[in-house]
């Protein structure tokens, strides 16, 4: 998912340790999520927006994301029929 993360750090002065030490995550962590290699579970989102003081959406740029969402691909299913019936 597309964000602007490494931006808004930037502008605050904070590497991406110490972004993660704000919110309980790994430098490692932030690097995924910078790089777009990781989604971040909605609280850690939340709590990265909090440190920006941004909403979440200005933050993450869900609109822009090349991939589909597990929402989006359960609908085409839906409307192909393919779904399988969950039991």
């Amino acid at each position: 998912m597309k964000n602007r993360i490494k931006e808004l750090r930037e502008q605050r002065g904070l590497t991406q340790e110490q972004l993660g030490e704000l919110v309980g995550a790994s430098r490692q962590a932030i690097n995924a999520i910078e790089t777009e290699k990781f989604e971040p579970s909605i609280w850690l989102a939340y709590d990265i927006s909090k440190v920006f003081e941004c909403a979440i959406e200005e933050v993450f740029l869900f609109d822009v994301s090349l991939r589909k969402s597990r929402a989006d691909s359960s609908r085409q299913e839906v409307k192909s029929g393919n779904k399988i019936s969950s039991l």
